[in-house]
């Protein structure tokens, strides 16, 4: 059973949060607010290089365990905090790679290993197309789910809007995109939340008109007709001119994703039968679609393992099964846009890793510094430790508080890596983006 009662607190005040921001959509005002963007809502903005370009972010909600991740095999000190999983049941440890059943998968001269359910990814890292960032993070980390989720998707200590939308809102669109940015699912993340309105899109096939039939045009001029009937100015309610302002947009916008037409995956791509899955296949025809999709996010949760974490091999039980659902999806994106991928960077994040040590129930605690990964257009691969490296050994003085991995790559400048490299942004640009913050390469880009 699951041993950390401040996660189910948590959990139940995510819910009600949650809650809210359904109810309350964006900044408090309208559900349509929640779900289509307005041009008359976008502070001005200068231009960056950043045409026909795409970032996608992946988030593994609930703390991933980097450790069990990128495992350092060839570290004699991994096997006394985690003992191999062959050798005792409730073990975690990942056998080194030829050690039998749920091996580690070698990553050649690095003295680390794949999890083996991330196979998947072992031909792009080979190819140079992955970077693996081994302890990404930050070095205020509260180990709390939302906060520590709060922070890297706001960018900010006490910020209000999220990185992403103040990316959107501090370089302009180039043309006039049908859809500049979406949040896969029914709410939308932080990190998109802001002056700048994006819509959550749950399930592409849904936002149509088209199955009534010859009902639909009926429908959309009785609605351009109600909105045009409240004039902005004639209206002392700014919601209500809100409304009727965006009213004809969120119309326009839903014939744009009704012409896009179904998913169609290319390049022998199979994505998973999940929801996670449907929304990565949806992100990659909303990009071969040409709607001038710039930014996206997709979610996907079960990373608390505090109990039943499982090794490798055999039944992989709790992170065995996420990570094999988290590679094989991402690896049917790359798949599928095929050389489309050259203008497209997905990079994934997650709240915090997990303790060093294993515990009495099979599982993890909260820790710090976990494993981020980023492939794409301009990815330059291979591992990235931070300047000062991963532990020569695990022992605990070399450890955070004697427990965690320590954060060694701030993610701002992960996050900053991605948005000069990728999306071209000049360092005026990119301090709107992340105000105070001084850029240390990471190094993740050609």
């Amino acid at each position: 059973m699951h041993t950390c009662p401040e996660c189910r607190k948590e959990q139940a005040d995510l819910s009600r949060r949650t809650f809210l921001k359904r109810a309350l959509g964006v900044a408090g005002a309208t559900l349509m607010l929640n779900f289509f963007p307005s041009e008359l809502l976008r502070r001005s903005a200068s231009a960056a290089t950043n045409a026909g370009k795409t970032l996608v972010v992946v988030f593994q909600r609930g703390g991933n365990d980097g450790l069990n991740t990128i495992v350092p095999y060839t570290d004699p000190r991994y096997y006394v905090v985690r003992p191999s999983a062959l050798i005792g049941a409730g073990n975690i440890g990942i056998p080194p790679p030829g050690g039998g059943d749920g091996a580690g998968i070698n990553l050649p001269g690095t003295g680390f290993a794949m999890h083996p359910a991330i196979q998947p990814f072992l031909d792009l890292y080979n190819n140079n197309a992955l970077a693996i960032v081994t302890q990404a993070g930050f070095a205020g980390s509260t180990q709390s789910h939302f906060t520590d989720q709060d922070i890297i998707e706001r960018g900010l200590f006490q910020a209000t809007d999220g990185w992403l939308n103040r990316y959107l809102q501090a370089v302009g669109s180039v043309g006039s995109p049908a859809i500049r940015a979406a949040g896969m699912g029914s709410d939308l993340a932080d990190s998109l939340r802001g002056s700048v309105v994006v819509p959550a899109l749950n399930d592409l096939t849904a936002l149509t008109f088209a199955r009534l039939n010859s009902a639909k045009a009926p429908l959309e001029s009785n609605l351009r007709n109600l909105y045009g009937q409240d004039p902005a100015s004639t209206s002392t309610n700014s919601y209500s001119r809100l409304v009727h302002t965006l009213g004809p947009d969120m119309l326009s916008r839903v014939a744009s994703i009704e012409a896009i037409g179904p998913a169609a995956p290319q390049n022998g791509a199979v994505y998973p039968n999940t929801t996670y899955g449907r929304q990565l296949r949806d992100v990659a025809h909303i990009i071969r679609s040409g709607s001038g999709l710039e930014v996206a996010t997709v979610d996907i949760g079960g990373w608390d393992t505090h109990d039943d974490q499982g090794g490798g091999g055999g039944a992989t039980m709790a992170q065995g099964a996420r990570l094999g659902e988290f590679s094989g999806g991402i690896r049917a994106f790359y798949n599928d846009l095929g050389p489309l991928m050259s203008n497209v960077v997905l990079l994934t994040c997650t709240e915090f890793g997990r303790t060093v040590y294993q515990n009495a129930s099979g599982g993890t605690d909260h820790g710090k510094g976990s494993v981020w990964f980023v492939l794409g257009g301009g990815v330059k691969g291979g591992l990235y430790h931070g300047a000062a490296g991963f532990p020569s050994s695990l022992v605990d003085a070399n450890l955070d508080s004697g427990r965690y991995i320590r954060p060694t790559v701030e993610f701002r400048d992960f996050f900053s890596d991605v948005l000069v490299k990728h999306f071209g942004l000049n360092a005026t640009e990119l301090g709107r983006v992340f105000p105070g913050h001084t850029h240390v390469p990471v190094g993740v880009f050609v």
